[in-house]
């Protein structure tokens, strides 16, 4: 799957290499803030870098820039989304303070998730439709994007399997294990389908709708 969207990273923990498990083509790279150095980390020169520039390491001269005072509304993320036209991939954003990550859903639920978001130790796909060839026993944990949401799942190819299961926040599937065989997720609401990161599963055929 080929995809045309806008790469941000954010600060926080990000991956140590990027390995994307899908095929991407990026028409905009944002950096927020220190997630300037996390994109310099990984090889990539953003062509945008905003926010108010109170945890960034790297010079940001020679970028163009959107900086905004400290004292402000909007987070560094809500930003660079500000900043974004369509679909987007998010790096970064791991490790960090409670209220960092309730922000960044509450960014996800008022504004549109990405399609897929990679932290130090999670990759996340946002999607209704989810197909993948998987090795036995990944570990699979997926719940509405917006937890406000309740959605109809059908999951085949997994330990527990899912047909027609109402999915909200009183019930969701966690650490669910695939059989080895084709994993399939359809769902009626956007899920939130978060996966371990480690090589096994960035090596395997993922197509997400």
């Amino acid at each position: 799957m080929i995809m045309s969207e806008t790469l941000i990273f954010i600060g926080g923990e990000g991956p140590d290499r990027l390995d994307l498990p899908v095929e991407n083509h990026f028409s905009r790279i944002i950096a927020s803030d220190s997630g300037l150095d996390l994109a310099l980390r990984l090889g990539f020169r953003p062509d945008l870098v905003v926010g108010d520039m109170d945890s960034v390491q790297a010079d940001i001269s020679g970028y163009e820039t959107v900086v905004r005072p400290c004292d402000k509304d909007e987070s560094d993320f809500e930003l660079a989304l500000g900043q974004c036209c369509g679909d987007y991939v998010l790096i970064g954003g791991g490790g960090g303070r409670m209220d960092h990550l309730i922000n960044i859903y509450s960014c996800f639920s008022r504004l549109r998730p990405p399609r897929m978001w990679i932290t130090s130790s999670d990759i996340i796909f946002f999607s209704m439709a989810f197909r993948a060839s998987l090795v036995e026993g990944t570990l699979v944990s997926f719940y509405p994007y917006d937890l406000k949401g309740s959605a109809v799942v059908t999951a085949r190819g997994l330990v527990w399997e899912l047909d027609g299961r109402v999915v909200d926040l009183g019930f969701f599937s966690l650490s669910n294990r695939s059989r080895g065989e084709v994993t399939e997720i359809m769902s009626s609401y956007p899920l939130a389908i978060r996966f371990g990161m480690d090589k096994s599963f960035l090596k395997a055929k993922i197509y997400v709708c």
